[in-house]
C-alpha cells in the first residue's frame, strides 16, 4: 500500500504529476518480505552437509541482510517444509548443492533488505523535506494570501523527483541482482526459485498475490454469469461444470476458515481463468517465448485432463491416469512448470557446449538471455556474428570462438531471444534430426538419473502452443505412493519432443 505524506498546503497528486511518484516506487520494494526469504534460506542451509568454507559465504550474506532488516513481516508466508520436501524430489537438484541455494537465497533476502533500508531512507528524507516547505509555504500565506510560493513549489518538485530517481536506481539494481541471482539458480544449482515470487520484492505480482487479484476480478465480471448458468436448467455441459468449478474455488478463496494451500490453488485457477481471457498484448517470458495468456489457457486445458485421468497423447490419443483432485492437479502442474524451467536452461546450456561452446560461455549465453542485455534485444544470431569483429558489446562478452558456435547454432533459425529457442536450435544444430528424436534423448536421461523411479509428463503444454512452448525437454518427477500420479508411470520424453514437430 502506497503511503503518502500528509501535507497541508503541496497537493500530493500535484506534486506527483510533476515529479513522478517515489512513494509508488518504495511501496513495490515494501511488498517484499526479505524476512520470509531469509528463512527459507536458513531452512535450505539447515538441511544442507555444509563445510567451513560454505559457512563463511552463507554466514557474510546474513550478516548483510540482519544489518538492514527491519524485521517486518509479509502476508504471502512461505512454507519451508514443502519447499525442501519438492526439492528433495527433484532430479534438478543434489543435496551438495543445498548450501549454494542457501547462500543465493540469502543474498537475495540481503539484497532486498538493503534496498528497502536506502529507499526508507530517502522517503523519510523527502517527507522530512516537504514537510518543511509546506511549512514554510503555510507561514508565508499567514502573512500574505497573494505570497509568491513557487519558489517552495518548484523545491519540492525538485526533491522529489531527484528521490524518485534515486529510488529507482535502487529499485533497478536490486532487480538486476535478482535476475541473475535466479538465473544462477536456475543454471548452475537446479533449483527454480518460484517459491519466493510473491515476496521477493520485484513489483510483480506472484501467485499468491495474482490469486486476490483474480478474485476480485471474478467477482466483478464472471461470478454472476456463472451463477447464472450453474443454476440454469438443462444437462450438466462442460460450460456448466467449468462455471461451477470457479463458483467452488471463489468459495473457497473467500472462506477465511478454509486451508491456506487450498485458498491459494484456488486462486491460482481463477488466476489462469482470469489470464486465459485477458485481451491486449502481453509481455513475452525470456525463458520459455510464451505470455502469460498462452500459459493460463494450457494450464486449464492440462487442468481438465488431469482432473478426468486422461491426458492427452497426441492426435486422437489419450493417456489413462488416475483421476487428480483439482488441488492436486494444480499442484501437479506447479511442480512439473518448475522443473521443466530448470531443464530448459540446462538443455540450451548442454547444447551449446555439445555444439563446441565453452562451458563458460554457454552459461554466459543462457544468462545473457535471462536477464537485461543486449542480447535479447539483438538475437544471439546477430550477436554471435558480431562479436567477433567488435561490432556488439556485451558485459560478460564472449571469446571469438565461442561467438562463432553461437554463430553457427542460431544462424539457421533466425533471431533467437528466448531460452527454449536457444536450446532447440542447438539440438537441431548437433543432431540434424526431429525434435522427437531431442524429446527421446532427454527422456533417456532423466529417466535414467531417476533409476526406474521416476517418470516424465510434458510441461511444454502449460506454457504454450509449438514452437513458442518451453519444454520438450520438460519432466517431472513423480514418485510413488502420491496417489494418482502413480498412473502416470511410462510417458516418455520422445512424446514430449513430438509435440514441438507437429504444433
Amino acid at each position: 500500500m502506497v503511503e503518502y505524506p500528509a501535507l497541508t498546503h503541496i497537493s500530493v497528486p500535484e506534486l506527483v504529476a510533476a515529479a513522478g511518484d517515489p512513494w509508488a516506487l518504495d511501496a513495490t520494494l515494501r511488498a517484499g518480505d526479505p524476512g520470509q526469504i531469509a528463512e527459507l534460506s536458513r531452512a535450505f542451509y539447515a538441511a544442507a552437509a555444509c563445510t567451513e568454507e560454505t559457512w563463511g559465504e552463507f554466514s557474510s550474506a546474513s550478516g548483510r541482510f540482519q544489518r538492514s532488516w527491519n524485521r517486518e513481516s509479509g502476508e504471502f508466508p512461505i512454507n519451508d517444509a514443502a519447499e525442501l520436501r519438492r526439492v528433495a524430489q527433484s532430479l534438478r537438484v543434489q543435496k551438495d548443492e543445498l548450501p549454494a541455494i542457501a547462500t543465493a537465497l540469502q543474498n537475495i533476502a540481503a539484497d532486498l533488505a538493503e534496498a528497502q533500508r536506502m529507499s526508507d531512507l530517502k522517503i523519510d528524507k523527502l517527507n522530512g523535506q516537504l514537510g518543511y516547505l509546506d511549512m514554510l509555504i503555510g507561514d508565508a500565506l499567514s502573512r500574505d494570501v497573494d505570497a509568491d510560493v513557487s519558489g517552495y513549489e518548484d523545491r519540492a518538485i525538485e526533491n522529489t523527483s531527484s528521490t524518485r530517481d534515486s529510488i529507482q536506481g535502487h529499485r533497478d539494481a536490486y532487480g538486476t541482482r535478482l535476475q541473475q541471482a535466479e538465473a544462477r539458480l536456475r543454471l548452475e544449482h537446479g533449483y527454480d526459485p518460484a517459491a519466493i515470487e510473491d515476496v521477493d520484492g520485484d513489483a510483480e505480482a506472484g501467485p499468491g498475490q495474482r490469486g486476490r487479484t483474480a478474485e476480485q476480478f471474478y467477482e466483478a465480471n464472471q461470478r454472476a454469469k456463472d451463477e447464472a448458468l450453474v443454476n440454469a436448467t438443462g444437462e450438466m455441459t462442460p460450460e456448466k461444470a467449468d462455471a461451477a468449478a470457479r463458483l467452488r474455488d471463489f468459495g473457497t478463496v473467500t472462506d477465511p476458515a478454509a486451508d491456506s494451500e487450498a485458498r491459494r490453488l484456488a486462486g491460482e485457477r481463477l488466476d489462469d481463468f482470469r489470464m486465459a481471457n485477458f485481451v491486449g498484448p502481453l509481455p513475452l517470458d525470456p525463458l520459455t517465448g510464451a505470455d502469460a495468456r498462452a500459459r493460463a489457457r494450457n494450464r486449464l486445458d492440462m487442468q481438465s485432463q488431469l482432473e478426468q485421468g486422461l491426458v492427452r497423447l497426441g492426435e486422437g490419443q489419450t493417456f489413462p491416469i488416475a483421476a487428480m483432485t483439482p488441488d492436486q492437479a494444480s499442484e501437479f502442474m506447479n511442480v512439473a512448470e518448475r522443473d521443466a524451467r530448470v531443464a530448459v536452461v540446462t538443455d540450451a546450456r548442454n547444447g551449446l557446449v555439445a555444439a563446441g561452446m565453452s562451458d563458460g560461455g554457454a552459461r554466459d549465453v543462457v544468462r545473457g538471455l535471462l536477464t537485461p542485455t543486449g542480447l535479447v534485444a539483438t538475437g544471439a544470431q546477430t550477436y554471435g556474428h558480431n562479436v567477433p569483429t567488435n561490432a556488439h558489446a556485451w558485459p560478460a562478452a564472449l571469446s571469438p570462438a565461442d561467438a562463432k558456435v553461437l554463430a553457427k547454432v542460431a544462424g539457421p533459425v533466425g533471431l533467437v531471444t528466448n531460452v527454449y529457442q536457444l536450446g532447440m536450435a542447438g539440438q537441431d544444430w548437433i543432431q540434424g534430426g526431429s525434435n522427437e528424436d531431442f524429446g527421446r534423448a532427454a527422456g533417456s536421461t532423466l529417466g535414467g538419473a531417476a533409476a526406474g523411479t521416476a517418470t516424465m509428463l510434458t510441461a511444454g503444454s502449460f506454457f504454450g502452443p509449438g514452437g513458442t512452448a518451453v519444454a520438450a525437454v520438460g519432466a517431472v518427477i513423480l514418485f510413488g505412493g502420491i496417489g494418482p500420479w502413480e498412473g502416470l508411470a511410462g510417458m516418455g520424453g520422445a512424446w514430449v519432443g513430438s509435440q514441438f514437430d507437429n504444433p
